[in-house]
């Protein structure tokens, strides 16, 4: 059972924060697919939710303040989830929450709030990825919060680096996958118990060496025969068919890069006359013919050229039983009706637990299926027939993840249209703040809605801690280099961070004695006498 947001927050906040947040979300309604079909094929049916949470502080007694908001969309399909970061942004207020630490409070709710839909949204024996991009800019979500000077906007690879930390932590929640060309009976058993997950980054124009830099402290204690994060694109953890043209390969994302060049690479193929047979080069663009060459050229794109950088991001989290060497085409294959995926204890997935679809022994309406099988018919959404059939339902939307207020698609965009809107100063997004929770109450006809809490971790720290009894280290002098200048600091991905100072990304250590670093007598030189 997923502990409610608010308690997870708490749990990660230090101890005195006080914000309230508030979370809404739109019921599932069908979109277009994230792949773009193979030709001759039909297009994967998908399921899409809209969620956005919103952080804010009380103002003097005067009312709140929105310090800070993310939206993100949840894609279903029947073989895969997708939990897409599409935006976050802060107003520049952080400063007005007083707090004894300089702590990364932004990064530490972001974190707490993509771990907390994962695993919501994990479906068993469904493969679920966490996407975003991180691409540094003034605004995203706060139309004018740049003119507020208390905001700190990140640059390229400072933003990038913060987004590999913020889902760092969700990745350390999984276990290692196994290594694909040695698999032991151990590592399936493991694999077979436990989730298991891999991070994933591309950085256009920046090599393997390179987008290494970019990797949170906590990848260099990786093995080496199992790392962590990779420089790649997880191809054969997405799609079912590898060998399909690459515009089938690449997920479009609203307001995504990538989308964008795939859309003008679109341009690019062949008309076919209604009655003609496909021409030979059906679906395949005719100046970039691999997926490799689609991430090369990505780097010549305006977004991703002149000095700028945008990280793409893929957190791969396979559920007990699906192993990483368990691609989505022999994932595709094996879970047709009546077969079970290979090398999986876990049977194929289905809509939701059957235990909960069954009725109640008393055969009255349960009040929650009731409010959905409303919000449903107000969006006229029919739902896939759950039968022998069609063994995997792209539709699913369990109770727990859901806002604490559910609108239609429709007024969900109302709120995000019209809401949103000035935020440049103290005044203004107080009131700004006030027409927002109303609307949305008004719209969910809540009298109120949200949870306010307060922080109760007293040992927060997002950094490594030595452990108990660690031993002094001896440095080998050829190791040693000298300590780079901090990059500049302050925004998020599509995003926009703003931080409390440069410092505010990390967390005082406790206090503890340090390992000492003694260097070796042998690597002592003496100076020579002029």
């Amino acid at each position: 059972m997923v502990s409610d947001l608010a308690d997870l927050l708490a749990k990660v906040l230090p101890t005195g924060v006080e914000i309230t947040v508030r979370h809404v979300s739109s019921t599932p309604t069908p979109c277009e697919a994230l792949f773009a079909a193979a030709p001759g094929q039909p297009s994967e049916p998908t399921f899409c939710e809209n969620h956005f949470l919103s952080v804010s502080i009380d103002s003097k007694d005067e009312g709140e303040i929105i310090i800070f908001g993310m939206e993100v969309m949840v894609y279903n399909m029947a073989h895969l989830t997708v939990i897409f970061v599409s935006k976050a942004d802060s107003t520049g207020l952080l400063h007005l929450l007083k707090f004894p630490r300089k702590v990364s409070v932004l990064r530490l709710v972001s974190s707490t709030f993509l771990s907390y839909l994962a695993k919501t949204r994990q479906r068993p024996g469904v493969r679920l990825v966490v996407s975003l991009f991180a691409r540094a800019q003034n605004q995203y979500l706060f139309p004018g919060s740049i003119e507020n000077p208390e905001k700190h906007v990140l640059d390229d690879r400072g933003l990038i680096k913060w987004w590999c930390r913020a889902v760092d932590p969700i990745l350390r929640e999984h276990e290692p996958e196994s290594a694909v060309q040695e698999t032991t009976t151990m590592d399936q058993a493991v694999e077979a118990a436990k989730a298991s997950a891999t991070a994933y980054l591309i950085v256009p124009s920046c090599d393997r060496f390179e987008t290494r830099n970019f990797f949170p402290p906590t990848a260099k204690s990786d093995a080496q025969d199992r790392p962590r994060w990779l420089n790649s694109y997880p191809l054969k953890q997405l799609y079912h068919d590898p060998s399909a043209p690459p515009r089938c390969l690449v997920p479009r994302f609203p307001d995504d890069p990538k989308t964008r060049f795939l859309l003008d690479l679109d341009g690019e193929l062949p008309e076919q006359e209604k009655g003609q047979s496909a021409p030979p080069n059906d679906g395949r663009w005719r100046s970039v013919r691999s997926l490799d060459q689609f991430w090369e050229m990505m780097s010549f794109r305006q977004e991703c050229s002149a000095g700028r950088l945008v990280g793409f991001l893929w957190l791969v989290i396979n559920p007990p039983g699906l192993m990483n060497s368990t691609s989505m085409e022999s994932r595709a294959r094996a879970t047709e009706p009546g077969q079970v995926p290979s090398g999986s204890d876990v049977p194929a997935a289905t809509t939701e637990d059957k235990s909960q679809a069954e009725p109640s022994k008393n055969n009255e309406p349960d009040a929650s299926t009731s409010v959905t099988d409303a919000k449903l018919a107000e969006n006229s959404i029919e739902l896939p027939r759950d039968d022998a059939s069609n063994d995997l339902n792209p539709f699913d939307w369990p109770e727990a993840g859901r806002g604490h207020v559910v609108l239609s698609e429709a007024d969900y965009k109302k709120t995000m249209d019209s809401v949103l809107d000035h935020f440049y100063d103290e005044k203004e997004v107080l009131a700004s703040t006030k027409i927002y929770v109303d609307q949305v109450a008004s719209l969910a006809d809540e009298l109120t809605w949200g949870k306010k809490l307060i922080g109760s971790n007293t040992a927060s720290s997002d950094v490594p801690q030595p452990t108990e009894g660690s031993t002094n280290n001896i440095l080998d002098l050829g190791l040693m280099r000298k300590r780079k200048k901090s990059e500049g600091e302050g925004s998020n991905p599509a995003v926009n961070i703003q931080e409390t100072s440069r410092s505010s990304d990390t967390f005082p250590v406790p206090s503890q004695s340090a390992p000492v670093n003694v260097l070796n007598a042998t690597l002592v030189r003496k100076k020579k006498k002029t």
